[in-house]
């Protein structure tokens, strides 16, 4: 059974939340913009005063070797309303984005001006940053990366207040054999290849259109998946089809032939579900997605790597299992504060979608090169209450040339976005992994005679 994009009967949360636009232009984690002698400039006056004398801090501008920066005391209202805020950001474009890579924000208790944490940008990204807390007579840092707390409360041998006037370079090199963090610090270069499959799946959308349960079979007919008869009216692909376009403009430079339907349709039930939803098979078909997914990672991994060849059709599956918590609000200066528990990777369902573009940050930089077809899941609201899987889409995770984290997501034939993934009515996502070559060459949809 083909999957479809109506999803009127499941209701899930939605994840969205205010933006703010991402900065290019960021440098290497150890070249970043640097303020340790400001804060040390401003100590007396500002970050050791009392509040009363802190808060009526008047904002001025300091310059050192990395530039203009803006020394300020965030009067927005937008934080703890029993906190104050000082903010030290470098200019970036003619502005001073509060988030911008190298900027600290350092929070404060009102009623004795006791630290509580601060947060350093570790690129121009709201959600991207590290947290320090006191921690006694030290410290201990928590590393966040868009809603998942990728560290947490790993030991800084440095007591809260020396945090405050230490560079980040030292703060690095004290952590560097907990904290991996080259993450922040990505060779554009090694995404060269992902780049050029989003720009080549982009330069053929046009040529495409939806259609339920279509698909291109492998003579190059547009059919139905599910009985592989001729399309009528004009021709066009849903969610599956358009991953199984996708895949063979990959496969098809290589084989000069197109993947059959019949092979990637096989219920594979012996690696999936449950006595409990084995009698379901035929009526709902509930792992469509899944098994589809899992079909077209198989036959692309052996076109390309055919010496190994793996039989389990899991064998590509993401089976990481993730961080432990999320953030849900990634505002600059009170964003991440609330943890939440996140759940693991279940085999049968994936990742809650909460913390999707977290897990493909940490795959992408973990795994550059690789894209990822994701299957969308929930459960059905009435009886039998079914985990279904109900749609399917490319994201391809990378690094732009400027250094910026960009997740291209394409579905039933068109380019959509990460938050319209997250903000669909579905629950959970699976990941299973792909391969990309240096060629795209899908075949042309074209009316059936």
């Amino acid at each position: 059974m083909a999957l479809s994009l109506a999803m009127a009967l499941i209701s899930a949360p939605l994840w969205a939340q205010a933006s703010w636009p991402v900065l290019p232009g960021d440098s290497a984690l150890t070249r970043s913009a640097e303020c340790a002698d400001i804060r040390q400039l401003v100590w007396a006056q500002l970050l050791a005063a009392q509040p009363a004398s802190a808060t009526r801090f008047r904002e001025r501008t300091e310059a050192n070797a990395w530039g203009m920066w803006k020394v300020y005391v965030d009067a927005s209202g937008s934080g703890d309303a029993d906190a104050f805020y000082t903010v030290i950001s470098p200019q970036r474009g003619g502005a001073w984005p509060q988030y911008a890579q190298g900027s600290w924000i350092i929070k404060r208790s009102r009623a004795d001006g006791a630290y509580l944490q601060a947060k350093i940008f570790l690129r121009s990204d709201s959600g991207t940053f590290a947290r320090i807390y006191p921690n006694g007579s030290r410290s201990v840092i928590d590393i966040v990366a868009y809603g998942g707390v990728l560290y947490r409360e790993v030991p800084l041998a440095l007591p809260f207040e020396t945090v405050l006037r230490t560079p980040l370079s030292r703060i690095l090199e004290l952590t560097k054999d907990i904290i991996d963090w080259s993450m922040f610090s990505p060779d554009p270069a090694l995404y060269a290849s992902l780049r050029s499959l989003a720009a080549g799946i982009r330069a053929k959308l046009p040529g495409l259109s939806y259609a339920d349960d279509g698909a291109i079979d492998s003579d190059g007919n547009s059919v139905r998946i599910a009985d592989g008869q001729a399309q009528t009216g004009t021709p066009g692909l849903n969610c599956s089809g358009f991953v199984k376009w996708i895949t063979d403009g990959i496969l098809y430079p290589l084989t000069k032939t197109l993947l059959p339907i019949s092979g990637l349709k096989e219920r594979m039930i012996d690696w999936r579900g449950s006595s409990f939803t084995e009698k379901w098979e035929e009526r709902y078909d509930p792992f469509f997605g899944l098994d589809w997914s899992r079909a077209l990672a198989r036959e692309a991994w052996s076109v390309l790597y055919p010496r190994s060849v793996e039989q389990n059709p899991l064998a590509h599956d993401v089976n990481e299992s993730p961080f432990a918590v999320v953030v849900s609000n990634a505002h600059p200066v009170n964003g991440g504060g609330s943890y939440r528990v996140y759940s693991d990777n279940f085999q049968d369902a994936g990742f809650e979608l909460s913390g999707l573009k977290a897990v493909l940050f940490k795959l992408a930089v973990s795994e550059p090169g690789r894209w990822y077809l994701v299957q969308l899941n929930a459960r059905d609201s009435s009886p039998p209450r079914l985990r279904r899987y109900f749609h399917l889409a490319a994201v391809l995770p990378y690094f732009e040339p400027d250094g910026t984290f960009t997740v291209a997501v394409f579905e039933s034939a068109e380019e959509t976005s990460l938050q319209r993934l997250m903000n669909g009515g579905y629950e959970f996502a699976k990941l299973v992994r792909m391969p990309v070559t240096g060629r795209f060459e899908p075949p042309a949809l074209v009316p059936n005679p």
